[in-house]
């Protein structure tokens, strides 16, 4: 039987190729070079784990997908079943025109490096979500936060959007130039979403800070230190703001 090569026309299948597609969150393809690999040498034992492990991984993102999917379901069957009994208020039920934003926050430690003096160092990521809280509020807005260092929780909480929220905050932080699996949640969302970086990430010196995820999303706010989510929220309020 033949070997697949579909995933790289022309290029070899080598370890590093593999662990290069697994860090862009790319798994189907790291997958698909370490079974060439496994056929080219199969006493190679190390290499069957890695596939392994990356097999686990696609896996627990199937499930998620699908859990994700049936929590769609059953969020628009809620709504059909409100809309049937003539929107009849239900307590800890928010109102029906209460427009929802989140704010997901990559790598706290990304967030905050080397950005002073934008962000003094005694600021804290909880005190910037108080401020986006507090402006959401006063927009007559509610919103949730999320914060994880883990792209794929990233991904997972960015695909959960895509019902019953309408507006998204994202700063990326170290997932800026490399979130290929934040950039894929992304492309399934039809809601205005608003890229922000606490720093210029534009500015001469940022090497690569070149946004993967910048076709992706509607707006962009740089360089306003924690402003910049307090602006971004005001924009959502904005561009989501119904007659």
């Amino acid at each position: 039987m033949g070997v697949n090569r579909d995933h790289t026309p022309g290029v070899a299948p080598t370890v590093t190729l593999a662990k290069a597609y697994e860090k862009q969150g790319l798994l189907d393809r790291a997958a698909e070079v370490y079974r060439e690999l496994m056929a080219l040498e199969p006493h190679r034992t190390e290499l069957g784990e890695a596939l392994e492990d990356i097999e686990k991984r696609l896996g627990r993102r199937r499930r998620d997908s699908q859990e994700s999917g049936t929590q769609a379901v059953l969020s628009r069957l809620q709504r059909w079943q409100q809309g049937i009994g003539g929107e009849k208020k239900t307590p800890g039920r928010r109102p029906h025109n209460q427009r929802r934003i989140l704010v997901i926050h990559g790598s706290r430690g990304d967030i905050f490096r080397q950005t002073e003096p934008v962000v003094p160092s005694e600021v804290t990521l909880e005190q910037i979500d108080e401020e986006i809280r507090a402006t959401a509020t006063a927009c007559s807005m509610e919103v949730d936060t999320f914060q994880s260092d883990d792209e794929e929780q990233l991904a997972r909480r960015i695909r959960e959007a895509s019902e019953g929220y309408d507006a998204m905050i994202i700063n990326p932080a170290g997932h800026t130039s490399k979130g290929a699996a934040i950039r894929e949640a992304l492309s399934g969302l039809d809601i205005p979403v608003i890229e922000v970086h606490v720093s210029n990430t534009h500015a001469k010196g940022k090497v690569g800070q070149k946004s993967l995820i910048a076709d992706k999303v509607t707006a962009q706010l740089a360089g306003f230190g924690k402003e910049g989510y307090v602006m971004a929220v005001r924009a959502s309020a904005s561009m989501t703001r119904k007659a």
